[in-house]
């Protein structure tokens, strides 16, 4: 089969959408794939970390979007009937993933990129040339090099469970609530969380990563925190929910068969930590940026899979380690819990947490 696209990205959330701009920026003639079709709701807390946000302009090729959007300036947790703050600086942005996503296919496609969607992929075989054969229902595409985009769960990353931990689910929804302050409300109970955050004048975000057997609909995490339960009491409905399951952490993995993993497909970030957005474009960033030098020749295709996978080692994976850490200090004991959150309310501690959950950026360079 003779090769007709550069790279083929399977997926077009954010970091697949990254990968593909990206690569087309990078002069390459790509193809991106997409399962579903545009706008759509995500479970997703919708905290673009500041440092995502200089990507998302160079992304978009414009700053109307990031612009627009509500600046989150503090992380409150209200845990145990505590409240413990952390600063955002610089400040963070809110954006719906209902504008951000079709944005990122408007922007490929206005990039050049071959965008097609409701085309779910079958199968990725590596063809005796060394290329790839892309299989859908109705047709089949070739490339030179594939980016997997498709999330945690996926025909394509063969990914078999950890049956050996605790299943839990995400719940999502937007409402109506006046006069929202600019944070990030992060309301702890055991057996999950529920994030809290405007997205737009008197219109806030509510995502709730919950343990399956302790509630499995937004009323039933909001009963598991008075004070979420109390400030729930005046919201109304102003978008449909929607849910997703299981939300596992498993190692981290960065390529498979010769195929580039990013995204969730790559690893997984304790959603509280606020940077899944961040992490999943600058993964396919990265993606792009290992497979431009496999395409200009200057390394082989196995070496630009090694260089992707100390990238994301070096510039990635210390925010995961560090969020797994902090998501182990809240699952202590009732008092040793209490005297690390003390800990963590002072300032310095306070912006260290924050800046240790972050993509390394200056890495990228």
């Amino acid at each position: 089969m003779s090769c007709i696209f550069d790279i083929a990205v399977v997926g077009a959330g954010p970091a697949g959408a990254s990968a593909a701009i990206s690569a087309a920026q990078n002069g390459q003639r790509v193809l991106l794939l997409e399962a579903g079709n545009f706008p759509r709701h995500k479970v997703c807390g919708e905290f673009v970390s500041a440092e995502a946000l200089e990507l998302v302009e160079k992304l978009l090729a414009s700053d109307s979007l990031v612009k627009a959007a509500p600046r989150i300036f503090v992380a409150r947790m209200f845990v145990d009937g505590r409240l413990v703050e952390f600063p955002v600086r610089p400040a963070a942005a809110s954006i719906p993933r209902y504008d951000l996503d079709p944005a990122f296919w408007r922007a490929a496609r206005a990039q050049g990129v071959e965008c097609s969607a409701e085309t779910r992929v079958q199968a990725v075989r590596r063809v005796p040339s060394g290329a790839f054969s892309i299989e859908t229902q109705a047709v089949d595409f070739a490339a030179r090099a594939v980016i997997n985009a498709t999330g945690r769960w996926s025909n394509l990353s063969a990914t078999v469970a950890a049956l050996d931990q605790p299943r839990s689910i995400g719940l999502k929804a937007h409402f109506f609530e006046t006069g929202a302050a600019p944070s990030c409300d992060l309301y702890f109970f055991d057996g999950g969380y529920c994030g809290v955050q405007p997205i737009a004048p008197n219109l806030v975000n509510v995502s709730a990563m919950v343990r399956a057997e302790v509630a499995r609909t937004l009323e039933g995490v909001f009963a598991q925190n008075p004070r979420l339960q109390e400030r729930s009491l005046a919201w109304s409905p102003a978008a449909p929910r929607v849910s997703t399951a299981p939300l596992i952490f498993r190692e981290t993995t960065t390529s498979l068969d010769g195929v580039l993993l990013c995204g969730d497909a790559a690893a997984f970030i304790d959603p509280f930590a606020g940077d899944g957005i961040s992490m999943a474009l600058h993964s396919g960033s990265l993606a792009a940026a290992s497979l431009n030098l496999f395409l200009r020749g200057d390394i082989s295709l196995e070496g630009a899979i090694k260089h992707y996978a100390e990238r994301h080692r070096t510039m990635l994976q210390p925010a995961l380690r560090n969020a797994a850490q902090l998501r182990r200090l809240l699952h202590l004991p009732r008092l040793l819990r209490g005297a690390a959150l003390s800990l963590m309310s002072l300032s310095p501690i306070a912006r260290l947490a924050v800046h240790q959950t972050r993509a390394r950026t200056s890495e990228a360079a």
